[in-house]
């Protein structure tokens, strides 16, 4: 009896769904077309600065990427524009290329605003912007990645959305993860939702260790630039330059005072010059950030159940802005106003400057600069097992530690008779001091170096406990002939 009446629900269910579908039909994906006449292939010539000589340019080389028109103008990625000497945009509809020009960039979130040159001959209709889609949301990515000359449409869903690091930067913030396919040439095209047909962001990325992974920059991190170049100036992205400490250990949260149902994490280092300094302090337990519960694993709520890195908070926030800190400091609960500034952090920045031209000192053959992204690139960037051991301990250094604001080395030493016997023996170790001045970034360097010696002898003092001694008269008589030599203008 209990299986036939079994049997009937599945029918009676069965008939339910098909009349369903005859009724009211299958969900349709949203019509692409007309969005798509507005995605443009873009073709760039860019030029970098060779860090090993760093008064010269590298070869130039060529990219495509894909980019689209919006209310501001042409949307795309940093990295498709960085360092660009010519751009030019291929239009639908259109059979020449157009020359179009950078108005604004963010490295830090890997944004770029173009505009063409001149106007073109056709108009095209800017997408909009729909908000932060949700998880399992099936989302299409459109572009033209290398391979063909067609437009591309690839599928797939949104598997997560996070605080990760962005490629081109190095930097965390707001990232959507989808597997709907994101190849060389689809950077800088738009993600738009499968059912609104609306655009949830910008295709940024691929993972390079997870299969069929890709990343797009997110609505509120698009609207965070846009309204950060309205006034023709790129400020940047901030955030509170603190190192935080999770409190999952339940001892450390009584040791400090906390109540068992508050929850925080502990300031570790407060960065200097960072918005939080002056403000937070070490010993600090941050419960609540901008109105938001800070979890004790690092952690804030996210929509309905579920929790998001702390660093979610300031997304959309601008420089200048202000963000509400509830803190445990002494066992009084304080609320704070920290005034948000630009992203800053270690003494060796972790965005590479692109397009500015490395700022170095030469004296006496001695290649003397600030440490950066772009030099480390020389052995395959910052987690590259094959760096200098003598830059390793300066990765994570915040800035303020030991005084330093730059982490200021000799690259190299341009053979001459001057500095005999001290090529291969100083590359790559911090200037402590210069004729007893203390370094603490390439400024101070220039100025110890050009400031007159009483002895006639330059000294440069090395963190290993070396030193380099130089004479000035015969710095001054070779500077010229070093010069000529190596081409240096």
């Amino acid at each position: 009896m209990l299986e036939w009446r079994f049997l009937v629900v599945r029918i009676l269910a069965s008939v339910f769904a098909f009349l369903t579908i005859i009724l009211c039909g299958p969900a349709r994906a949203a019509d692409l077309s007309k969005q798509a006449r507005s995605v443009v292939k873009l073709f760039n010539t860019n030029q970098g600065w060779d860090m090993t000589q760093p008064w010269t340019k590298l070869p130039a080389s060529k990219s495509t990427c894909s980019a689209f028109f919006i209310r501001e103008g042409i949307l795309t990625n940093a990295h498709c524009v960085a360092e660009s000497t010519f751009i030019e945009a291929e239009l639908p509809g259109l059979s020449d290329k157009v020359e179009v020009e950078v108005v604004a960039i963010n490295h830090q979130t890997d944004l770029a605003l173009l505009r063409l040159r001149k106007d073109a001959p056709l108009s095209f209709k800017p997408i909009s912007f729909d908000d932060l889609p949700r998880h399992r949301e099936k989302v299409v990515t459109v572009g033209y990645p290398t391979g063909g000359r067609q437009i591309s449409f690839t599928e797939g869903v949104v598997s997560r959305i996070d605080v990760m690091r962005y490629a081109h930067s190095g930097l965390p913030s707001l990232m959507v993860q989808t597997d709907a396919a994101i190849n060389p040439g689809n950077s800088g095209g738009p993600v738009f939702s499968d059912s609104t047909g609306e655009c949830l962001g910008v295709a940024t990325q691929k993972s390079s260790s997870g299969e069929g992974l890709g990343y797009f920059v997110p609505v509120p991190v698009i609207r965070q630039f846009l309204k950060d170049v309205s006034d023709g100036k790129t400020a940047g992205i901030v955030n509170l330059g603190v190192t935080l400490q999770t409190l999952e250990n339940e001892a450390i949260r009584r040791a400090y005072g906390m109540k068992p149902e508050e929850t925080g994490m502990r300031v570790q280092q407060v960065v200097r010059g960072a918005s939080a300094d002056g403000v937070l302090e070490v010993g600090d337990v941050l419960l609540s950030l901008d109105g938001l519960q800070v979890f004790n694993d690092g952690r804030v709520p996210f929509r309905e159940d579920s929790k998001i890195a702390i660093g979610y908070v300031l997304t959309s926030r601008q420089v200048g802005d202000q963000v509400k800190a509830r803190v445990l400091r002494d066992g009084k609960r304080l609320d704070l106003s920290v005034p948000l500034k630009l992203y800053r952090h270690t003494i060796i920045p972790h965005m590479p400057a692109y397009g500015e031209q490395p700022r170095y000192v030469l004296k006496g053959g001695l290649v003397i600069l600030a440490v950066e992204s772009r030099y480390l690139w020389r052995w395959g960037g910052a987690d590259s097992d094959r760096l200098p051991p003598t830059l390793l301990p300066y990765l994570s250094m915040p800035v303020g530690e030991e005084d330093l604001e730059e982490l200021v080395i000799i690259s190299q030493v341009l053979d001459s008779s001057a500095n005999k016997g001290y090529g291969g023996n100083v590359e790559n170790l911090r200037i402590g001091k210069v004729n007893g001045v203390e370094i603490h970034s390439l400024s101070d360097a220039q100025k110890a170096l050009s400031a007159p010696v009483a002895d006639g002898y330059l000294r440069l003092e090395l963190e290993n406990g070396a030193e380099v001694v130089l004479d000035e008269k015969q710095l001054a008589a070779e500077e010229e002939a070093i010069r000529g030599r190596y081409n240096i203008k």
